[in-house]
């Protein structure tokens, strides 16, 4: 499947750094196809590699901790 979604950012996350950004992005795409995808393997595609160690950092701050908490829900392979 192939989707397409836009938003704005808003104010907050205008300060993001480039891989908290990215990781907001995959957040907000998931929720908003969440009932298609919890019982499908996935494959995310990005152009920022930080994410696929994600699950390797020692220290998470608390946004990107919350976003991985939601991440659990689906299995998924970050290419």
């Amino acid at each position: 499947m192939v989707c397409y979604e836009s938003r704005k950012m808003n104010e907050h996350e205008k300060n993001y750094v480039t891989h908290d950004l990215e990781l907001a992005s995959i957040i907000h795409a998931l929720k908003m196809l969440r009932h298609y995808l919890l019982d499908r393997r996935l494959v995310l595609m990005g152009d920022h590699s930080v994410l696929r160690y994600l699950y390797d950092q020692p220290n998470l701050n608390v946004r990107q901790s919350r976003c991985m908490s939601m991440l659990n829900d689906f299995d998924f392979k970050i290419k």
